[in-house]
């Protein structure tokens, strides 16, 4: 037995060292954690831990009712308030340690800001938008809703909201731009191009319906805030055109350093009709497509209910009230012979331009060029035909006989290069008016008679004696005309 009970107080022995080693380095890595707060209420619980060690098992009883009083300080040990640390942000009013006094026991630990009640909404789908966009609230119940469709490029929208304590969720909000953009990035209705001959039957528009949902929804000028296209892909530099319907800016585009000429028109083209009359130009120089002698089309869209043109900037048109150039008749003949050409080509086409003048021939490096296809129509008369300038259009056109409209682009040209070798402008009414009309043409002094000749059989009154543009390029007064050029 004393052997025995020889060995346990050895044990103990040990053990009493053991923790009261553990004490001590406990002890001195909390002071070098905490530095000067005092431990004393740490090493005590510690030394209660290595008491309940040394105990004998008879006194488990005794032990137990130790552990029932001190099992609250030893969970403080590792708990957030016994070490005064935040959770997860540094605290406000932080000047508050200044004035701690570590040797107290029950310190208050400084509490984390209270986050705002946030709530986050998954991508939800908007079925609904209200028909004034612009207010920041909802109003319930009391505004119209139109519906949008729900196969949208924009369907999905990212809210969060803040909400204070008390105050209720209100109805999620689009914004103006969001729904402004979702109007926008719908592709526009694939038109049918008349003037193409293999181009599809009809009109195909897989977005019409919420087109015509957006279409209410914001006024015609919006625009110039971003979306913009004509300001965001070019710099204006200065206008360089106007007419009836549109004018014509010099532009630089920004992506490709290049210079070109922007025609837009000059009025919001809000009804459908309008719109599809105004693209009758659009589809006719897509149709056309590139030579030499046209006007190259490159682009075209619609911004701000206005259409927008992207063609080749030219040096500058053969308008008469636009330059006090005196044409000899060699230029005025090889001027004659590129429009000629470039006629030919879109007579191939089954195109008729009818508005030819000089103030719709370009010049561009020497290169003489027809442009502004806004009356252009098709040669079997199934497009509506609209005249040109009256003062270049042959009498059966003014009577609404669209027999022989390629016949008609012959005597308007015929008419332009009258004007261009008399320098003065042509008479809008008047016997001179109607003179020309029938084939009466006044003598050109100091021009060779067989251009004189070409120009009265160009401006025939009957149109089927007047030349076609292939037995027009075949006169030998191009010949001659090109062999002086050369000599």
């Amino acid at each position: 037995m004393k052997r025995r009970s020889h060995k346990r107080s050895i044990g103990d022995n040990s053990r009493r060292k053991e923790g009261s080693k553990m004490k001590g380095t406990l002890s001195r890595h909390l002071q070098g954690q905490l530095g000067q707060v005092s431990v004393s209420r740490f090493q005590n619980l510690l030394e209660a831990e290595v008491d309940q060690t040394n105990l004998p098992s008879s006194s488990s009883r005794g032990m137990d009712d130790v552990l029932d009083v001190n099992v609250d300080d030893k969970d403080c040990i590792l708990s957030q308030d016994f070490f005064c640390t935040p959770d997860y942000i540094t605290p406000d009013n932080q000047h508050i340690f200044n004035s701690l006094d570590c040797n107290k026991e029950n310190i208050p630990c400084p509490k984390s800001p209270e986050k705002l009640n946030t709530t986050k909404s998954k991508r939800c789908r908007l079925d609904a938008v209200s028909i004034n966009p612009l207010s920041p609230t909802l109003s319930g119940g009391h505004q119209q809703v139109v519906e949008l469709g729900k196969d949208s490029v924009a369907d999905e929208v990212d809210t969060e909201k803040t909400i204070g304590a008390g105050k209720p969720k209100t109805q999620n909000y689009v914004s103006h731009s969001a729904v402004a953009l979702r109007c926008r990035v719908m592709p526009p209705p694939c038109i049918r191009n008349p003037y193409m001959k293999d181009a599809c039957e009809k009109n195909t528009d897989p977005f019409g319906y919420q087109r015509s949902k957006c279409a209410g929804l914001f006024p015609a000028t919006i625009g110039g805030d971003g979306l913009s296209r004509y300001y965001g892909e070019f710099h204006e530099i200065q206008k360089i055109g106007v007419g009836n319907f549109s004018c014509v800016f010099k532009v630089l585009k920004r992506i490709d350093g290049c210079l070109y000429a922007v025609k837009q028109s000059t009025r919001q083209l809000h009804q459908e009709t309008e719109r599809r009359k105004a693209l009758m130009e659009v589809q006719a120089l897509a149709a056309i497509g590139s030579h030499e002698n046209v006007v190259g089309y490159y682009s075209s869209w619609f911004e701000n209910e206005q259409l927008y043109i992207q063609m080749e900037l030219c040096d500058h048109s053969l308008s008469i009230n636009k330059t006090s150039t005196l044409f000899t008749e060699g230029e005025v003949l090889k001027a004659l012979q590129q429009i000629a050409n470039a006629l030919q080509y879109i007579h191939g086409k089954g195109i008729a331009h009818l508005d030819v003048k000089p103030d719709n021939i370009y010049v561009k490096n020497g290169v003489y060029k027809l442009g502004d296809f806004g009356c252009a129509t098709l040669l079997d008369k199934s497009l509506p035909i609209e005249e040109g300038d009256a003062r270049y259009m042959p009498q059966e056109i003014l009577n609404e006989d669209y027999d022989h409209l390629d016949k008609a682009d012959i005597f308007s040209l015929g008419a332009s290069i009258y004007e261009l070798i008399r320098a003065s402008p042509l008479p809008e009414s008047g016997c001179q008016f109607s003179n020309l009309k029938v084939g009466k043409l006044p003598l050109l002094p100091g021009h060779s008679l067989q251009f004189q000749n070409l120009l009265k059989v160009m401006m025939d009154p009957d149109p089927v004696k007047r030349p076609s543009t292939r037995e027009l390029l075949e006169n030998p007064i191009f010949d001659r005309a090109s062999r002086n050029v050369k000599a």
